[in-house]
């Protein structure tokens, strides 16, 4: 269900719809499925961290040594301009793109970047709460339950 909703909240309202339940249950690309795989990849990552304390964890700027920790952060911090666009523009597809870009932000960075057992594990750990809530947020808004195991 959350893929054909998604698919249909995605495509922008002022161009053809092209109805494809092929494309909608891609794993690879702006789906839902894509959606649900990186909100569960990142809750997994959260579980398995020892120290589940992050909210009095606060990063410095000089903590993101890494460019792709730099992008995740920015990322993470344009969901309020995503959720303006969304209320400007009445267009719901604004949010998924939106949320589709943090996921492929959010894989880029995992793929390079250690979290578990890193020097860097409390700042990293911190990026990934900030990618799960502001992706969870997104897929409440867009009428979808995130999942936390697949």
């Amino acid at each position: 269900m959350a893929a054909v909703k998604y698919a249909d909240l995605q495509n922008n309202r002022l161009t053809n719809y092209s109805f494809s339940y092929d494309r909608m249950l891609d794993m690879k690309g702006n789906t839902a499925v894509y959606l649900l795989y990186t909100h569960t990849r990142v809750s997994s990552i959260l579980c398995r961290a020892e120290d589940k304390d992050l909210k009095m964890y606060d990063v410095d700027e000089n903590a993101l040594k890494s460019e792709k920790e730099r992008a995740l952060a920015i990322a993470i911090l344009k969901f309020p301009d995503a959720l303006d666009s969304l209320v400007q523009e009445l267009l719901p597809s604004r949010l998924c793109d939106y949320a589709y870009y943090l996921c492929v932000t959010f894989n880029e960075f995992y793929s390079s970047c250690k979290v578990i057992g890193s020097d860097e594990e409390k700042t990293r750990l911190v990026l990934c709460q900030g990618t799960a809530l502001s992706l969870r947020k997104a897929m409440y808004i867009l009428g979808i339950e995130p999942l936390n195991k697949l």
